[in-house]
């Protein structure tokens, strides 16, 4: 046997509970697949209850088909002693497993609760809700950051946001609330939009949706995320909200490869109603955000005047 013999095994990809047992068997070292390796970045980035109780349900959810498969197994007298101390300890822990899953469902739902009465209690006073969505590193953070005159963490890290922010500002003497949601994931497992649908759903109820894509990314790639971003709107119920496009890191790019690309993400969204609006942005040079709050001031039917820098903004765009 080889002396650097790997002390864990990363699959990316779904792997089937019955095609798991056999590599764990085989290989002897723990074997982990796409949704586990997302659910271990989320805990390094969790920061409240909230984030940590809806990463592990995801984690159950995903882990209990396969503890099922290892009782079946050794029920056939197939379950090696490297996979687990033995049948009857097998099914106490699935039995755990699934009593702790409806504790924090219940959990979730009482958080769920006073997020929907505190969403119902700001809608009543009239703030419109403009929530930022994008994937990892697009520049979602920067942009709220740089309307908001906030410090959230940014970096190249994937899933620094697990727990949405919202901040008030003004647009034409308006208050809104700006949200900075979860980053989205192509191809997106079922049991993380499950697990965090409490945060997810607060894009199906915005007045306003910008999607922060990095323009600077190749032509595939940004095919790729647009196209994927909209089906996870889809799924979320949230197609037919006003879209704005921030084109995002217009500064790494040449200016007619700029254009090409705008023409590109043009024709993405081209078939959405009502059609979306692209503005192209620097997050890093802080240009095209004044554009970006005109577009969010049209969108809402705050354009009574022309649009002004935010009030809550470190500085000037």
């Amino acid at each position: 046997m080889r002396e650097d013999k790997p002390s864990i095994i990363i699959f990316y990809g779904d792997l089937k509970p019955s095609s798991s047992f056999q590599i764990t068997k085989k290989a002897m070292v723990r074997v982990i697949d796409r949704v586990l390796l997302i659910l271990e970045i989320f805990t390094k980035h969790a920061g409240t209850r909230e984030a940590l109780l809806q990463i592990e349900m995801a984690r159950i959810k995903h882990e209990l088909p396969l503890i099922r498969e290892l009782i079946r197994r050794s029920k056939l007298g197939e379950l090696p002693g490297f996979l687990g101390p033995g049948g009857y300890a097998i099914d106490s822990y699935y039995k755990h497993l699934t009593s702790r899953l409806s504790k924090i469902r219940r959990e979730l739902e009482k958080l769920r609760l006073t997020r929907r009465y505190r969403l119902e209690s700001r809608r009543e006073k009239g703030f419109p809700h403009v929530v930022l969505v994008g994937y990892a590193s697009a520049g979602k953070t920067s942009i709220f950051n740089k309307l908001t005159g906030d410090r959230r963490i940014v970096g190249e890290e994937y899933f620094t946001t697990l727990h949405p922010k919202h901040t008030a500002i003004k647009v034409n003497g308006f208050n809104i609330i700006l949200i900075d949601t979860i980053g989205f994931i192509r191809d997106i497992p079922p049991e993380i939009i499950e697990a965090f649908h409490i945060v997810l759903e607060e894009i199906k109820y915005s007045d306003a949706i910008i999607f922060v894509v990095d323009i600077s990314e190749d032509d595939h790639t940004i095919r790729d995320k647009v196209r994927a971003g909209i089906k996870t709107l889809a799924k979320l119920e949230a197609l037919g909200i006003p879209l704005i496009i921030a084109a995002n890191k217009v500064d790494k790019i040449e200016p007619k490869i700029l254009e090409y690309r705008l023409n590109l993400l043009s024709n993405l969204v081209d078939n959405l109603k009502p059609k979306p609006t692209i503005i192209p942005t620097s997050a890093t040079l802080g240009s095209g955000l004044n554009e970006l709050v005109e577009a969010i001031a049209k969108t809402l039917g705050l354009s009574m005047r022309r649009s002004e820098v935010v009030e809550h903004a470190e500085k000037p765009f």
